[in-house]
């Protein structure tokens, strides 16, 4: 951070890697990183490229298409997809490199030239914070690094500083994907790390100078939203009332034992300690990823359905966080319930898909309330869920103590922003 890396503070401001305001986190993190930079940056033009077709504003934030936008829409034909990520990625790295050393403008199609010349404008571009610069195995998923990074790299070609805001990185399934995730992070201004799994990833990549731990910015997302769920839902008092997050992840036979598991476990809850279960939709995406289809598919292998609810709606990023607002306990597969109740000193016992959960769940020492999917039984589930209810008074008074200066620390990113782009 001692190089000079702009000499005024910056007047075009993009914020990329904006996946759908569909997924209740991912809106969050979107909506906390626009405040920190309108209140860092006041004079700022902000503009958010989305993987999102459909485009409008996001909280006064005009939004666009990105390059991975088109990539992944444009067209349904594989071949006809593949040839044109190819041609895509080429062209707008060959437009970068002679736009920044020679000065003209090579020929883009005109939906990709929009995008170029904002980009070319920027004065500073922040990837918003998530879970995204990572991998899956199967040969669908292998261009998912390339397009994640091409906007970084096409960046960096323009000379433009890159400070990636709370990120976890990783895993990623083959060494060239590692080659070219080291390779293109290397070149960026700063790098912000929620938790320590993915700090020392990126240490083993060679990747630690641009390096720095901070906190999701999830913990800072509040809502002015007021929601009574037991009265809306007719829920007597005397309930213990159970939030449920799930989500599709796993393939075949071992989704479905997670499924049956969850199921079996809340109707023991349900049996045992007087609960009553809402199923909260973290995730609400018109094509591929809802949670309200797993949450039905739990809720039909269920006993007792009279005691749960599937919420069927789609709630925001604020009325989602309201919702948590009234819960007992949380039973939380989906990370950012998993922090929205956190930060409503709500227990948690949080089902771990990546590494990101156990990672923040160990910054709050509470890693002993975390269970890998892989590792879901209903009997596992069971004893904890049971053990969370006992002990919920005392894992309150741990928030107490803890999360505060956590939070604290989340409030700091946006300035160890500001300081990167500055002599220190």
């Amino acid at each position: 951070m001692s190089k000079i890396i702009t000499a005024s503070p910056p007047k075009q401001i993009i914020i990329s890697h904006v996946y759908s305001s569909d997924n209740k986190g991912d809106a969050a993190l979107t909506s906390v990183l626009i405040k920190d930079l309108k209140r860092q940056f006041p004079k700022a033009t902000l503009t958010i490229f989305t993987l999102d077709t459909t485009v409008g504003t996001f909280e006064g934030v005009p939004e666009k298409p990105s390059f991975m936008s088109y990539a992944l829409n444009k067209y349904h034909n594989p071949l006809l997809k593949l040839a044109y990520v190819l041609y895509m990625i080429c062209a707008t790295l060959a437009w970068a490199i002679w736009r920044r050393f020679v000065g003209g403008y090579l020929y883009l199609p005109d939906h990709l030239r929009q995008i170029a010349l904002q980009y070319n404008k920027a004065d500073l571009i922040v990837p918003v914070g998530g879970g995204y610069i990572r991998s899956r195995a199967g040969l669908m998923h292998r261009l998912n690094i390339p397009l994640l990074l091409h906007p970084l790299l096409f960046g960096y070609l323009l000379g433009k500083p890159t400070v990636l805001y709370s990120q976890s990185v990783g895993p990623f399934q083959n060494k060239f994907e590692k080659w070219l995730v080291a390779f293109v992070l290397k070149r960026m201004t700063f790098i912000f790390l929620r938790e320590d799994t993915s700090l020392a990833l990126l240490a083993k990549l060679g990747v630690t100078h641009t390096t720095v731990r901070a906190i999701d910015s999830g913990f800072l997302h509040t809502s002015t939203s007021k929601i009574d769920m037991r009265q809306q839902y007719k829920i007597p008092k005397n309930k213990l009332l159970v939030g449920v997050t799930v989500r599709s992840w796993l393939k075949g036979a071992a989704q479905t034992n997670y499924e049956e598991a969850v199921a079996k476990a809340l109707d023991t809850i349900i049996e045992t300690e007087n609960a009553y279960i809402m199923f909260i939709p973290q995730v609400t995406a018109a094509k591929g990823d809802d949670d309200r289809l797993v949450s039905q598919k739990v809720f039909s292998l269920m006993r007792h359905p009279e005691s749960a609810t599937v919420i069927t709606t789609t709630p925001d990023h604020h009325q989602i966080k309201a919702m948590y607002d009234n819960l007992d306990i949380l039973l939380g597969t989906r990370f950012h319930s998993v922090i929205f109740c956190l930060t409503s000193y709500v227990p948690v016992l949080a089902i771990e898909y990546e590494h990101k959960t156990s990672g923040i769940m160990r910054d709050l020492q509470l890693q002993n309330w975390v269970i890998k999917i892989e590792d879901v039984s209903a009997k596992r589930l069971t004893q904890q869920l049971q053990k969370l209810i006992r002990e919920q008074a005392r894992y309150r008074t741990h928030l107490c103590k803890h999360l505060p200066t956590y939070v604290n620390r989340a409030k700091q990113t946006v300035k160890m922003l500001e300081q990167a782009l500055y002599e220190i």
